[in-house]
């Protein structure tokens, strides 16, 4: 048989689908090859398959995956053992129905009696690939419905979105897994890359709060670990995580949370506060069982909330700057009391807050300076609306405030153009959005203050000085200028 009319008959016996046909014309140590790369390895028969067991399994593999409409040989090249082939073929993936077009190149390598001794396939398999993966979202979910590790595996190496949605529940396939208490797949879907800060569509729960009713501590941790809002409010209802911990019974759960310093005194947006909350639940328990784990609740979050309690009642120089009060901070200073505490997160105006910054919101300039000649950092931000001290400054627009916070010795270019991380502003900007020139012009006069900073709303100080002051102010000039001067 020449070299053409092995050809001919491997592609007649190709086009009939008939395997062991088809391996008649390999030799026996024969291979065939479609070669497999991060981008194409969702096609099951890439990959180098030797001998006629593996070659078998490449072509079996190929007709479950899909079904070949038309495959035409464009043109034939051949020299002594070499064959090259140009191939347009289309077909349907199996499992979607999707169609696709391939073009490919076949280079085969015969014997001295024309035996495929090496068959290797190149193609681009992009629209084979997209097809496959159309129902790629839905075999994740059905993968962790089932608690399946390694079809959970499989679907993330085939490039399933981590994020994928039940389009019924509204839940994400990380919320399903961490309120299904699936750990393994839990961690599988985080280094993938899954949102932990995304909420399910129907009620606004975060995979936290799911956590909470599948009642993992070891969830919880992991959806921590990875950034999860500790007080995420859901829009329906207004439970936080904690509420949903103790309402689905979750002591360890409530313990973990309680480690990561919650906020206490949120109310749902139906008017119960977390303690109202432990005594209804407490009241619905009819097992002795369930009354104890509502005990123990409730001692957790006692525990917690007294441990606040007694921060507070030893933060003196918060609560004297809080009333304004410069010579009891002065006195305390003298004693040695120390001026760096964070305020606890109890639902104030102060959570999160260090006196340096209540004295800069609240415009107490005497105990201003009296705190940064404690060495108080003025590299700081608050809890609640991540404001540095010169943030509240410039907000509130006290040029006196500003100027005594920029003459720290701890002052740095990185806070002078620090930007929020609620809007993207920086102090300039604050200066600027409210109106306040002066401490806008302060500011600029300082050598360290730099231009060219983009909000959050894709706005620099330019085009808010312009929005505020108008194109023509002298303010806005000024900023004009130096920002082709910077640039």
């Amino acid at each position: 048989m020449d070299l053409q009319q092995r050809i001919d008959e491997l592609w007649t016996d190709l086009k009939s689908g008939d395997i062991d046909a088809i391996l008649k014309h390999f030799a026996t140590t024969g291979s065939i090859c479609l070669p497999k790369t991060s981008a194409n390895s969702i096609v099951p028969f890439t990959g180098k398959f030797e001998g006629h067991q593996k070659i078998r399994e490449f072509f079996e593999l190929r007709d479950a995956t899909i079904q070949t409409k038309s495959t035409n040989v464009e043109s034939v090249y051949h020299q002594t053992s070499t064959a090259f082939l140009n191939v347009k073929t289309e077909g349907n993936c199996k499992k979607t129905g999707v169609g696709y077009k391939i073009n490919d190149l076949h280079v085969l390598k015969f014997n001295t009696i024309h035996h495929v001794l090496e068959w290797t396939i190149y193609a681009d398999l992009s629209e084979l690939i997209e097809a496959l993966k159309v129902d790629l979202p839905e075999q994740l979910l059905g993968a962790v419905t089932a608690n399946d590790v390694n079809a959970v595996k499989q679907c993330l190496t085939m490039g399933a979105d981590p994020n994928a949605r039940n389009s019924t529940t509204g839940l994400t396939a990380l919320m399903m897994a961490a309120c299904q208490n699936q750990p393994e797949i839990v961690r599988l879907l985080l280094n993938a890359g899954a949102d932990v800060f995304t909420t399910d569509s129907n009620t606004g729960a975060t995979a936290l709060h799911k956590a909470c009713q599948g009642q993992s501590a070891e969830i919880a941790k992991l959806l921590t670990d990875a950034g999860s809002f500790i007080d995420a409010v859901t829009p329906t209802m207004g439970h936080t995580p904690i509420m949903d911990a103790l309402w689905y019974l979750a002591p360890d759960v409530v313990k973990h949370i309680v480690s990561c310093k919650p906020n206490l005194n949120t109310k749902t947006h139906y008017g119960f506060s977390l303690w109202d909350h432990l005594e209804y639940e407490t009241k619905v328990q009819a097992t002795a069982e369930g009354k104890a784990t509502m005990a123990a609740i409730k001692s957790d979050i006692e525990g917690y909330r007294d441990e606040c309690l007694a921060k507070i009642e030893e933060q003196k120089v918060m609560a004297a700057t809080e009333k304004g009060d410069a010579e009891l901070v002065k006195k305390l200073i003298a004693e040695g009391t120390t001026v760096e505490t964070v305020y606890p997160h109890v639902n104030t105006f102060s959570d999160g807050h260090t006196p340096l910054i209540v004295a800069a919101r609240d415009n107490h300039l005497d105990i201003v300076k009296l705190l940064l000649e404690a060495g108080a950092e003025v590299d700081v931000f608050d809890w609640v609306f991540k404001g540095y001290p010169i943030h509240k400054a410039t907000y509130n627009g006290r040029p006196d405030v500003l100027k005594t916070l920029l003459s720290s010795p701890k002052m740095n270019s990185k806070v002078i153009n620090v930007q929020g991380q609620i809007n993207g502003y920086t102090p300039l900007t604050d200066a600027l959005w409210h109106g306040f020139e002066e401490c806008a012009n302060i500011l600029l006069d300082h050598p360290d203050c730099k231009l060219g900073n983009v909000a959050h709303d894709g706005k620099d100080e330019l085009a808010v000085s312009e929005q505020v002051f108008g194109k023509d102010h002298a303010l806005t000039q000024r900023i004009r200028s130096m920002s082709t001067s910077q640039s």
